[in-house]
């Protein structure tokens, strides 16, 4: 793909424009076939397996505290941010529209998650222009397929939201430096962003102006919403006319940062990671242009190569006994007593390390070849810092640039931790959300242990390791290609962030993995666009056994031992058996007639995530603790609480079973004499 010049002639863009955009369409549609063709084939692999069966799985007990608060904001229209204990706004406001027009439910409420994880998958489709057709394509199909991508789409946490405004704030940055109008995905992007921003706000003061009179409401409603979207499209067609649109993409870039901090309090590593790793970019190619390191690096490498060896010889004598046990614990989870037998991806994941390495020393081999880029070789859209301080234009142009940019981010900042403007302490909690996050980032899940993210990636995504570390050494060695440098850089840095933190939960993971997604889409590309055969052969090869594992990984994460906490992304998640605990309590309320009038006492202090479950029955009472009851259909209590039981309630309910919460915690169910089954025990019975 050769890079399109921007001294383009003025009179060829115009022509651009002046054609009829069916036209334009029918023509781009004919010239990239292909490319469209298989974009269409991975969006749909992605959507199958993020919108497949998303019931399937119970809710972990974080989905459940998410959804307690949806609950409240699509029931009561009410939702204050707490920084305390839960992230940041967005996820329940994203997800009201869904449930909204789709109900409130636990498919629903993934659904509006699940989309999020497709879109990440496009987004990877317009870093074309910076890592190649062939390397987007892998990229794209690493994020579809890749097993923890596709197990947290299909969670209603914060956390694919999170990664997916990661990655549009680098690609709206990219294009802000390079495109010169904006696209007809930027426009539709800008536009919903100021649905987004101003329907929502204005339908509450149709609702305040209607007050009690419900005849008023909708009236009101729809001339406010007919006025919003006159004035959204006369906004809209002021910024496509201002320098070709070309401000939209600061403003999208404005609004994805906004949204991260308004996702989680963890952008701020993220985004100090990326500023880290562009000036790391730009002191690399500094020296590189002062001391031409790339031309010098096959020499300096050979050294590094021998260094390493030495180093690994090393550590192999003095960690034997450490890296014995961790070899040991890798094995047994593709083959141990306790798993399905997986040596057939343990076997791939050695051929996909051994064909890396070949495909490494060919490329050394090509490199003192190559010095930059030759004739034949792809060259990429690689903005750089110049690039960035010009698409500002002139300083009055730019002032005017950054300003939008300023008030966008301040203005859907306050939008969302305001709650929309009812809950202005909000606005505080965002800021003291840093302070407590510091603290608990200490504290909770220390316990993984310092090397946790190695052992949880090379077990479940070991070719992002190994394809990831090609790539980013292929980038930085080549020297040329500041994008994947960037990527490699900050999917390592956040790696070693990540990894330092002493707070550490397998989800977080994903703000890495994305990044290792598309750096080892690089790498691919690099290899396939080589002039050597062997390295194309090698391309297909890397690709097609790392689409394996994954593939193999992800229908076992997500359609088959979804609930084992052998595979690290099951963590603490809640057990399939709890699934016939609710059918037993639904089983009941029918059999007592009240239906979900049916009162049900909670008395277990772990509990959720059953105030979803158990959201549509109005009498179900959350304790935390024993209290009296010799009235109420049902009570749930826990297995610590055995011993205390008979004498609370052994004289009106008996014992009608026990089931799985999550690892470590099983709960009971108790039912009133009257209701209870000819063979339920008397409590005092409960065997061990």
């Amino acid at each position: 793909m050769n890079r399109v010049e921007k001294s383009e002639p003025r009179g060829e863009e115009t022509n651009q424009r002046d054609r009829h955009p069916i036209r334009q369409f029918v023509e781009l549609v004919q010239d990239n076939w292909a490319w469209l063709l298989s974009c269409t084939l991975i969006t749909g692999i992605a959507s199958v397996l993020r919108f497949v069966s998303l019931e399937l799985r119970p809710m972990h007990h974080d989905e459940g505290v998410n959804g307690h608060f949806l609950i409240n904001l699509f029931r009561d229209g009410v939702y204050e941010y707490d920084p305390a204990n839960y992230h940041g706004p967005d996820l329940y406001y994203f997800s009201l529209g869904f449930v909204k027009l789709f109900g409130l439910n636990t498919a629903t409420v993934r659904f509006s998650v699940a989309v999020f994880g497709v879109l990440t998958v496009v987004l990877a489709f317009f870093l074309r222009r910076y890592i190649g057709t062939i390397g987007s394509l892998s990229a794209a199909s690493f994020l579809a397929v890749a097993p923890g991508m596709v197990f947290i789409s299909r969670y209603f946490i914060h956390e694919i939201i999170f990664v997916f405004f990661s990655l549009s704030l680098v690609i709206a940055v990219l294009f802000f430096m390079e495109k010169n109008s904006a696209g007809i995905f930027a426009v539709g992007w800008m536009t919903l962003l100021l649905l987004v921003c101003f329907v929502p706000a204005s339908l509450k003061i149709a609702t305040y102006a209607a007050a009690d009179n419900s005849s008023l409401l909708w009236p009101s409603s729809l001339i406010i919403l007919v006025i919003e979207s006159v004035f959204i499209f006369f906004v809209m067609r002021m910024l496509s006319a201002w320098d070709n649109g070309r401000p939209i993409y600061l403003m999208l870039a404005s609004a994805s940062l906004v949204f991260l901090f308004a996702t989680k309090e963890t952008a701020f590593i993220t985004v100090g990671t990326m500023l880290i790793s562009a000036l790391c970019v730009r002191f690399w190619q500094i020296l590189d242009s002062r001391y031409n390191l790339s031309g010098a690096s096959f020499n300096i490498l050979m050294y590094a190569h021998f260094i390493f060896a030495i180093a690994a010889i090393a550590a192999g004598y003095f960690f034997f006994d450490r890296l014995k046990g961790f070899y040991t614990s890798f094995y047994l989870s593709f083959a141990g007593p306790d798993v399905p037998d997986q040596r057939i991806v343990l076997l791939a994941i050695i051929l996909l390390a051994a064909g890396a390495l070949f495909a490494w020393r060919s490329f050394l081999v090509e490199a003192p070849a190559v010095p930059g880029e030759s004739s034949d070789r792809p060259r990429f859209v690689d903005s750089g810092w110049r690039d960035f301080r010009m698409a500002f234009g002139e300083w009055k142009h730019a002032l005017i640039v950054v300003i939008a940019g300023i008030v966008i981010f301040i203005y859907v900042g306050v939008l969302f931790f305001s709650s929309f403007f009812t809950y202005p302490d909000g606005l505080k909690g965002a800021f003291e959300a840093y302070a407590i996050w510091a603290k608990t980032g200490s504290k909770d899940h220390t316990q993984n242990g310092l090397i946790a993210y190695i052992k949880w990636i090379a077990q479940i995504e070991s070719p992002l390791i190994i394809l990831s570390i090609l790539g980013t050494l292929m980038a930085i060695i080549r020297a040329k290609h500041r994008v994947a440098m960037f990527t490699g850089l900050w999917a390592f840095g956040l790696f070693i962030a990540y990894s330092i933190i002493p707070y550490k939960t397998p989800w977080l993971a994903l703000s890495f993995t994305l990044p290792m997604c598309i750096i080892a889409g690089y790498a691919v590309n690099e290899l396939a666009v080589s002039s050597q055969r062997l390295n194309k052969i090698l391309a297909a090869v890397l690709t097609l056994l790392a689409l394996f594992i994954f593939s193999f990984q992800t229908y076992d994460l997500n359609l088959v031992r979804y609930d084992s906490d052998r595979l690290p992304y099951v963590y603490a998640h809640t057990e399939r058996g709890y699934n016939d605990l609710i059918e037993q309590i639904k089983r009941y309320s029918e059999k007592s007639e009240k239906g979900k009038d049916v009162t049900i006492e909670i008395v277990t202090p772990q509990y959720w995530p059953m105030p979803w479950s158990l959201k549509d029955y109005p009498l179900a009472n959350f304790h935390g603790g024993l209290v009296d009851s010799n009235t109420s259909e049902m009570i749930v209590a826990s297995e610590s609480q055995r011993g205390k039981l008979a004498e609370k309630y052994a004289a009106h309910y008996k014992y009608a079973g026990s089931y799985p919460l999550r690892p470590g915690v099983k709960l009971y169910l108790l039912i009133r004499n009257d209701l209870a089954e000819p063979q339920a025990i008397p409590i005092d019975r409960i065997a061990d």
